[in-house]
């Protein structure tokens, strides 16, 4: 948690105080709920994490240019003095602040968890696609990173070592290696959201709004799909551990999601190889976030039992999901769009 009397500090460019601000949550970054000129927002405090100010400012011109595309995506705020990010130190913790506004109708719930939602989170996708081709040469998001590049892949995992087995280290690095072979094809590569879920959407009536680009980075389209895999289909109908039905019942999320993207999405269909080995690195991702911010022998059994499943995924570089399946789901959803 971040000192009052450093919330203060933080608070005040923006025309805000510490007692307007309300907690909701510190992950890779410190989240606050506030009001400016009589509407919601969002106050973001990054501190630390290998992230700068001027990938910041690269982030926040990449959701400019999606909202003037008419994009439904949550633009900064800038503050009092017209800088859209703020850079302040204290006590010897640098801390870059953004304003957002914050995304119109409420969160995902358990209850939309059906094809309609990913519908309409494929063609949110479909456009984030569509437009990442767009970017014009030379503009201000072109400098985000790209995908080998970020800190959940390399300092994350350096400040970890002792921490986690040497052979899921072997494999993380013997994943990256296969990936990175892969060419940067044209249609299929540009500025992915890379943490695409449900869980950074809310829904307004029937339209579905993005936001949280923290992670924004140059990567293959097929990324955003194995995260939303993983974190919006797979791991929303799992059970405590894969049983029998568990293909069963992310093939029909999949197809809805395909249905929505394969309207105007530039991706024709995914590749099993790719999807799969994406989406064993966005395990590796999410094994890695674990032992970062959790106190893992604390954890109940059950809990500790999950990450060893994980663990022994990434290792084998295998998986309980069915990818040949859900590429082809995919490869019909495009030619039903076509018919």
């Amino acid at each position: 948690m971040i000192k009052y009397e450093h919330l203060a500090m933080l608070a005040r460019p923006y025309g805000m105080a510490a007692d307007d601000l309300e907690f909701v949550r510190s992950n890779q970054n410190h989240v606050y709920l506030c009001r400016r000129d009589d509407r919601r927002c969002i106050l973001r405090i990054s501190t630390g994490r290998h992230r700068s100010s001027a990938q910041v400012e690269a982030e926040l011109a990449w959701i400019e240019f999606l909202a003037a595309q008419s994009v439904r995506v949550c633009r900064p705020i800038p503050a009092l003095n017209g800088e859209t990010c703020v850079t302040l130190s204290a006590e010897g913790t640098v801390y870059i602040v953004t304003c957002f506004e914050h995304a119109p109708g409420r969160k995902i719930m358990p209850s939309d968890i059906a094809p309609p939602i990913y519908e309409k989170l494929g063609g949110l996708l479909a456009q984030l696609h569509s437009h990442a081709l767009k970017l014009p040469e030379g503009h201000a998001a072109e400098t985000r990173a790209q995908w080998h590049e970020s800190r959940l892949l390399n300092e994350d995992v350096a400040e970890l070592r002792g921490r986690v087995s040497p052979g899921f280290l072997k494999s993380l690095k013997d994943l990256m290696q296969k990936l990175r072979k892969l060419p940067a094809a044209p249609g299929s590569f540009g500025l992915v959201h890379a943490d695409a879920c449900l869980g950074n959407c809310f829904l307004d009536g029937d339209q579905l709004w993005i936001f949280d680009f923290d992670n924004c980075e140059h990567g293959h389209f097929v990324q955003d799909f194995a995260t939303i895999l993983y974190d919006s289909i797979y791991c929303r109908v799992l059970n405590q551990f894969a049983d029998e039905g568990l293909n069963d019942r992310i093939a029909p999320l999949w197809a809805g999601l395909w249905k929505g993207y394969s309207r105007t999405g530039p991706l024709a269909a995914v590749d099993a190889f790719e999807l799969k080995h994406f989406f064993l690195l966005r395990e590796a991702v999410i094994y890695i976030h674990y032992h970062r911010t959790l106190d893992v022998p604390a954890l109940s059994e059950s809990f500790k039992a999950g990450l060893e499943v994980m663990r022994k995924n990434v290792e084998d570089q295998a998986h309980q999901v069915d990818f040949e399946r859900l590429a082809l789901l995919s490869k019909d959803a495009q030619i039903s769009t076509a018919i």
